[in-house]
């Protein structure tokens, strides 16, 4: 009889998942050797365009400020994804008969426990690498936001992941164990579902939890936005104002929300600090999106990668139910969340530079769309400008950190795509 490897962490990864990561590969390998048109621009051109731009010492503060971001960002990375799989493999045994004899043999509340234990301890974990965050943007002044409301909004995001997590773990796990054959397929249409509704509460229930949001109370400038929503083809009745500057200096704007809770928001820091022109040019990029059928492109996108997943899931998973690995006694045990969970948080890190090629190619389409909108590059141009240097925005980071972690255009290239246009 043929020895199985009990401590190797991928035991199930027959043809079909080795398919599907080499599809993966070979995607990553046709979106590194093919650049977006946004990107086609040389190097030399681009630290030209830069350097007419902005000055040495704006572009030098902004660098380090990113590239200390980018390495506790890869070292967050590396401990999380270490410290999962160590749990998925040397989780003891005494922790699933605890949850169990606790629940009195119910399953499904056992995985309620173990799902609620890794949840609250992963984001203990990462506690530290977002206190850095927080501590390093104040030290720019890029955030002004007090400790106590830092430590709030982190309970609260914490607590919207943890219900997420069980609501999902719980579907996952146990869809699993009932229908072993089509799991995979009902969880896609679960999550699309899910997903759907997210959108549709988030605007209402969420969001609100973070910001306080009014109505714009200058009418000329509602006007111009409306009626260029209207041009784009958003139904729009209404722009609101996020309490943004509590807490940043950053200016933004965005569309959010689906059918009635859709909502057209700005910063308030982008209407205290940005000319209408500048506001009208970038809401014309959030238009564009809508006019070019982003959201629902995206969200198709993420249901097939979510797909994908599930696909390498239901062989991993189901070969480590099988081999009983790591003492897995079926598709029912509880312990099955903490490898479970490793596997999750590994394909999500194996997505990440494709999702953020796709976001790239989008957020190019969409900033040629306002250029269209608006036929005004020159204020495209300034509003660039201006964006970065209120957000210190690396404006040309290396092409590889880019190419990995960018889900929009470096600034520079989105400038050079603007002077094209002229």
């Amino acid at each position: 009889m043929k020895r199985v490897d009990q401590s190797t962490p991928w035991p199930g990864l027959r043809r079909p998942a080795r398919v599907l990561l080499l599809l993966c590969a070979a995607a990553a390998l046709v979106i590194a050797t093919h650049p977006s048109p946004v990107g086609a621009a040389d190097r030399e051109t681009l630290e030209a365009l830069a350097a007419g731009h902005y000055d040495q010492e704006f572009r030098d503060h902004a660098a380090r400020y990113h590239r200390v971001r980018e390495a506790v960002f890869f070292a967050q990375v590396g401990v999380v994804i270490l410290s999962v799989w160590l749990l998925a493999t040397r989780a003891p045994r005494s922790w699933r008969e605890g949850a169990m004899a606790r629940v009195g043999g119910r399953s499904w509340l056992a995985r309620i426990i173990l799902l609620s234990g890794v949840h609250f301890g992963f984001a203990l974990l990462r506690f530290p690498f977002s206190v850095f965050r927080y501590l390093h943007s104040r030290q720019v002044e890029l955030r002004h936001d007090p400790w106590p409301s830092f430590l709030l909004d982190w309970l609260k995001a914490v607590g919207i992941g943890w219900i997420l997590v069980v609501i999902v773990g719980l579907l996952i796990l146990g869809l699993f164990a009932a229908l072993p054959r089509w799991w995979w397929a009902l969880t896609s249409l679960a999550t699309a579902v899910l997903v759907l509704g997210y959108l549709l509460v988030a605007p209402l229930i969420i969001d609100p939890l973070f910001n306080q949001f009014r109505k714009l109370e200058d009418p000329v400038l509602e006007a111009r936005l409306l009626a260029l929503c209207r041009v784009g083809g958003v139904p729009a009745k209404e722009i609101w104002i996020a309490d943004a500057s509590k807490r940043t200096r950053a200016a933004n704007a965005y569309i959010t929300g689906i059918g009635n809770s859709r909502r057209i928001v700005l910063y308030d820091t982008l209407v205290q600090n940005f000319d209408a022109d500048e506001v009208a040019l970038i809401l014309a990029h959030e238009v564009g999106h809508w006019r070019r059928r982003h959201i629902p492109f995206g969200i198709v996108c993420g249901l097939f990668g979510a797909t994908l997943g599930f696909l390498v899931a239901h062989r991993v998973m189901g070969r480590w139910v099988a081999r009983g690995w790591r003492g897995l006694s079926g598709r029912g045990d509880p312990a099955l969340v903490f490898p479970a969970y490793a596997l999750y948080l590994s394909l999500m890190l194996v997505a990440l530079v494709p999702s953020n090629w796709v976001s790239r190619q989008l957020e190019a389409d969409a900033d040629r769309e306002s250029l269209k909108l608006t036929q005004d590059p020159e204020t495209f141009i300034r509003t660039e400008i201006r964006l970065a240097k209120k957000n210190l925005s690396d404006v040309l980071p290396p092409s590889w950190i880019e190419f990995a972690l960018y889900t929009h255009p470096a600034n520079i290239r989105r400038i050079h795509m603007a002077e094209e246009y002229r």
